[in-house]
């Protein structure tokens, strides 16, 4: 299933509320023709559990949900790798790839209360951040770059 829609939530909130000045040094984000994204490699820790980490996931989406950030998406993928042993491909155990689209950026935007801090000590219980990735989704899945071209002859 595709998780790229579009990315009016955020503009629709600085749009309806006038943003205050940023402070020198912050970050923004360059033009994106799709949905900013924090895509982040995260390792199950010896002592943690998947189940325990894709409970994380589930209660930070929740969280984000009763607190009324409906426009952003939470998803996690399984990561592929050779299984040295049997030269297979095989799901990782201990790796993911997890995607957050559209998530909110404004300052003081989320707060943090109990909720937040238990899904988050379930997350450094169960899991590391091995990189973290702000990427551009692209719509049309191809970077704005268009249709690919033809092979030769075709």
């Amino acid at each position: 299933m595709r998780h790229v829609m579009a990315f009016a939530t955020l503009f629709t909130i600085l749009l309806a509320h006038a943003a205050p000045a940023q402070p020198t040094g912050a970050l923004v984000a360059p033009p994106c023709d799709g949905d900013i994204a924090n895509v982040r490699l995260t390792e199950i820790t010896p002592t943690g559990t998947m189940a325990g980490y894709l409970k994380a996931v589930n209660d930070h989406r929740a969280w984000y949900k009763a607190h009324g950030f409906t426009g952003n998406e939470i998803f996690v993928s399984q990561i592929m790798a050779e299984n040295p042993a049997t030269k297979k491909l095989e799901y990782s155990k201990t790796e993911v790839l997890a995607f957050h689209i559209r998530p909110p950026f404004m300052p003081g935007s989320t707060g943090h209360d109990a909720a937040w801090d238990t899904f988050h000590d379930l997350y450094r219980k169960n899991s590391n951040i091995k990189a973290t990735y702000n990427i551009c989704m692209p719509k049309n899945g191809m970077g704005g770059r268009g249709p690919e071209p033809a092979a030769p002859g075709k």
